[in-house]
């Protein structure tokens, strides 16, 4: 009998260490006799009876129970809110280039939902063809520093334009003067004027050199042979070639063309006062050859007759001289 007590005090005992070591394994990983192992494969883990691990050999065979559990992220949520994004470049060569780039966004409120994917935002913007263009420009002025004189003269232009609309609450003094005083007179057909006038400068009462005062196109010179040669666009529209001495007195003309046939319409058309009456102001273009680009102004009446002209710019490449008689 006290052989069979000792035995089952044994049993007892045994079993007792059995069961604490199982509660101990619980407390740690929450799981009743199982033992938590984490493998190379960070998205898996493995979950395994505390006597039968998972690495099957001869010395330990298949486990009773076996869990892989694959964890990744499914979905991410995002919120996006007030995002706000100005940007704003200001850029001009003299008269020749005027550029302005601006960029303002404004998202109140964005939500993205990505599944199983990776996302990136990027806001940008490209001013590389900007850089590009003024670089252009100024290489240019520095091949062609006639360009800068066209430049120049444009400015000008803007300069005489404000004193024009200025004197109309007075007396203009001269072009580039501002108002001399006096009572204003007829002030709102001035200020009319004024508006159809708002395209710029009339050249027929602010002449800036003798071609464009003169309407020469363009001007062919023989010193040695005495022959000289002004292509002048008249008043009648046509294109007259006009033959001078030395002292440049008109010795033939030869009409060659018409504004209608060796112009280019560039589509500016407005409404000014021309001689005292309203008329339509169109732009013409004349290319007779690479190098030389001339800007008119053909005045037509509500007929549709012509009634004035007057060159208002040249650009050329090159020297030139103009044989006249003043």
């Amino acid at each position: 009998m006290a052989p069979l007590m000792r035995t089952l005090a044994l049993f007892l005992t045994f079993l007792t260490l059995t069961i604490t070591q199982s509660i101990s394994t619980a407390a740690s990983d929450g799981y009743t006799g199982c033992n938590l192992t984490l493998s190379q494969d960070e998205e898996s883990a493995t979950y395994d009876t505390t006597s039968t691990p998972a690495n099957v050999s001869l010395t330990f065979p298949e486990p009773d129970v076996y869990l892989n559990a694959s964890v990744f992220i499914g979905e991410i949520s995002i919120l996006v809110a007030n995002l706000t994004a100005k940007i704003n470049l200001d850029a001009q060569v003299l008269s020749l280039l005027k550029f302005n780039a601006g960029v303002d966004l404004h998202i109140d409120k964005v939500s993205l939902i990505i599944q199983n994917i990776s996302a990136k935002v990027v806001l940008e913007a490209r001013l590389e063809n900007l850089v590009i263009m003024i670089d252009d420009i100024l290489a240019s002025l520095d091949l062609n520093p006639i360009l800068a004189t066209l430049g120049q003269s444009l400015n000008e232009i803007t300069d005489s334009v404000t004193d024009v609309v200025g004197g109309v609450v007075g007396d203009v003094t001269g072009i580039v003067g501002g108002v001399a005083g006096g009572t204003p007179t007829n002030t709102g057909n001035a200020t009319a004027s004024a508006r159809k006038r708002s395209a710029g400068i009339d050249p027929l009462e602010f002449p800036y050199n003798y071609e464009i005062a003169h309407n020469i196109l363009y001007t062919i010179n023989d010193y040695t042979g005495h022959s000289h040669t002004n292509r002048v666009l008249a008043q009648s529209g046509a294109i007259v070639d006009q033959s001078l001495d030395d002292f440049g007195s008109v010795t033939s003309e030869k009409e060659v063309g018409t504004y209608d046939k060796d112009m280019r319409f560039n589509g500016d058309n407005i409404t000014v006062i021309h001689e005292g009456k309203e008329v339509s102001q169109l732009e013409y273009v004349y290319e007779p050859f690479r190098g030389l680009f001339v800007m008119s102004y053909i005045y037509v009446d509500q007929g549709g007759r012509v009634v004035g002209t007057q060159v208002a710019s040249e650009a050329y490449a090159g020297g030139s001289s103009t044989i006249g008689d003043n």
